[in-house]
């Protein structure tokens, strides 16, 4: 079982301590409102104090609650979701509270601030976006049983993966595999994108059939407990030329470069600049456009971010993508991409798949 005691004291740190004057937290982003309290169901608030959990929901989850939830105060709306936190913030004698700014929408924001017209919000900004970067052990356990269920499902269509079969259905196919060794759902829309579609960065499964000498790239994940994996494989069907292998060779040495440097005290943007300056030296720098990467959790895009904007840096627990790529209009497309685990020694590899060549293998 998670450690929920534990993160629910580093949530309290980030919310409590970091400036913010506020005397409760109004927690409504679902994938939080599960790291902290375990509820899978999809209508739950929490309200946190230093001495107080309380989680509103309604009541077609009582039971589920009651369940997933035992030490949170169980609170069923009475009318609806303004009154409930309105009456929880009066027992509570609250003047100060703390919302999520990237969650609570406008129109919210305007219902919460009439309904509750002797409280002030707090926005606790970026705070509530990353209490769960650094993963915690059973975390990076979920992590990597869904990263074991993803190469599990695509090790068993691979061998569809030949001239005449058109993209959707092999992206049909390993989305049922990945349901076969266990997945609960996909981590997003499968990418299967061969010949020049593979200069798509996100050229999702269409009618085209994959042809010989197609450069085709599989971006794929699955989800086990709520958390995602994440991973891109590139290879030909059959012998891949001259070209097909310098473009993937840059690729591949910038990935191998960049996940050498992941290490606990390292910036984000570091890592990013690796990537991009070992594809800009080889003359494709301007065909290198997105991010090196992203974090990975209950979110198939976390914090940290691996750009050249991010301005996070690496700790122990952190889980993230490194996924370069050169993107060549009408002619295809390279990016390898897999997830790692900052650990104090460097960084260890989650995903599965063999991606050392355009061979598959």
């Amino acid at each position: 079982m998670a450690d929920l005691k534990a993160r629910i004291e580093k949530s309290l740190q980030h919310y409590f301590r970091s400036g913010h004057k506020i005397c409760a937290m109004l927690v409504t982003d679902l994938f939080n409102v599960r790291y902290l309290s375990g509820f899978t169901g999809t209508n739950a608030q929490l309200i946190l104090t230093p001495k107080k959990r309380c989680i509103l929901t309604d009541s077609r989850y009582i039971s589920q609650v009651q369940k997933q939830c035992p030490d949170f105060e169980r609170v069923v709306y009475e009318k609806g979701l303004v009154e409930t936190v309105a009456k929880v913030a009066d027992e509570l004698s609250c003047k100060n509270l703390g919302f999520e700014g990237h969650h609570v929408t406008f129109e919210l924001h305007k219902k919460l601030s009439e309904g509750l017209e002797n409280c002030e919000w707090v926005n606790v900004g970026e705070n509530a976006t990353k209490i769960r970067m650094v993963k915690d052990e059973e975390e990076v356990k979920k992590l990597k049983k869904a990263a074991s269920i993803a190469a599990r499902g695509f090790l068993a269509v691979k061998s569809k993966i030949v001239p005449g079969a058109k993209e959707s259905n092999v992206a049909m196919e390993l989305e049922f595999a990945m349901r076969q060794a266990g997945g609960e759902g996909l981590s997003f829309e499968t990418i299967v994108a061969s010949g020049s579609r593979s200069a798509l960065p996100h050229g999702v499964a269409s009618e085209k059939k994959i042809e010989e000498g197609d450069l085709v790239v599989f971006d794929y994940g699955a989800m086990s407990e709520g958390y995602h994996s994440d991973e891109t494989i590139t290879f030909t069907v059959g012998q891949p030329s001259a070209r097909q292998k310098e473009i993937f060779q840059i690729v591949w040495d910038a990935q191998r470069k960049a996940i050498d440097a992941v290490r606990p005290g390292v910036k984000c943007a570091d890592v990013d600049r690796i990537t991009r300056d070992t594809i800009a030296e080889k003359g494709y720098g301007k065909l290198f456009g997105h991010g090196t990467g992203h974090g990975v959790g209950l979110e198939i895009h976390e914090e940290p971010r691996v750009s050249w904007v991010s301005q996070d840096i690496l700790e122990e627990g952190m889980v993230v993508t490194v996924e370069p790529g050169i993107y060549i209009e009408g002619w295809g497309g390279v990016r390898i991409e897999d997830m790692v685990l900052v650990t104090a020694r460097g960084a260890e590899i989650l995903t599965r798949l063999e991606k050392s060549s355009l061979e598959l293998k």
